[in-house]
């Protein structure tokens, strides 16, 4: 029988954050099972990415693109416009992130996902006390700071896990490392973004990826892209015995 793991996305602040505010929580799942087969066949980083690749960019780029495109890409879906219209500290990015194409999403309508399915239905997390409307305004909140300070607290996280980390087989190989890549808004993102993707309507970007290969969690992007495939498959049994 396959287990759904449920992790806690908490956008909440690391010690040394000022704010009091109560933090933000949903509830993605994730396939333990298939997470695990991943992580046994999975390397760290294709022999194609060179050093130059990914040093182009800083971290704090890095991670406020990848950021800021989830936020667009989300927005598109919700029918909402950007509301960063300047930021100081990454103007080239957001410049050059707003000419992208984000990728179209949608939700899963039915109502008939069983146990085992809901592992690939992140959006069933969410709920009238937190939609994607709320979590879509937590992830403007961190892009604000992003643009008046140039970091967050998010961003600690995310730097730490290139620099203690991402090196580490050990922790690419654990089974909390899931659970522990999902506390960074990217990552969690990321998943949920392309587990909503419509397949074959869009096109990959290198720049969506180039956080992923800083922290050399190729194992992610492998268990989201199999995890696509599961909902898909899921979706397809579905429409059949319909």
């Amino acid at each position: 029988m396959k287990t759904t793991c449920l992790i806690a996305l908490s956008l909440f602040a690391v010690s040394c954050a000022s704010t009091n505010d109560a933090p933000k929580t949903v509830q993605f799942p994730y396939a333990t099972e298939l997470l695990q087969k991943v992580q046994m066949t999975a390397g760290r980083m294709p022999a194609s990415v060179s050093d130059d690749d990914l040093s182009e960019k800083s971290p704090r780029r890095v991670y406020f693109s990848a950021l800021y495109h989830q936020y667009l890409t989300l927005g598109q879906f919700l029918g909402k416009k950007s509301a960063v219209t300047s930021c100081p500290q990454f103007h080239h990015d957001k410049v050059e992130t707003d000419a992208t194409i984000v990728p179209k999403v949608t939700m899963y309508q039915g109502k008939d996902v069983d146990g085992e399915g809901k592992a690939y239905f992140p959006e069933l997390a969410f709920s009238k006390e937190f939609s994607l409307r709320d979590y879509h305004d937590e992830i403007k909140t961190e892009i604000a700071v992003l643009c008046e300070e140039g970091i967050s607290d998010n961003f600690y996280k995310y730097d730490n896990l290139i620099t203690h980390y991402s090196n580490k087989d050990t922790f690419h190989k654990h089974p909390t490392a899931m659970a522990s890549v999902l506390k960074i808004p990217v990552f969690a993102n990321f998943y949920l973004v392309k587990m909503l993707e419509i397949p074959g309507a869009n096109q990959s970007s290198p720049e969506e990826r180039r956080f992923i290969r800083l922290t050399k969690t190729h194992w992610f992007e492998n268990y989201v892209t199999e995890a696509h495939r599961m909902r898909n498959n899921f979706i397809k049994n579905k429409m059949v015995r319909r």
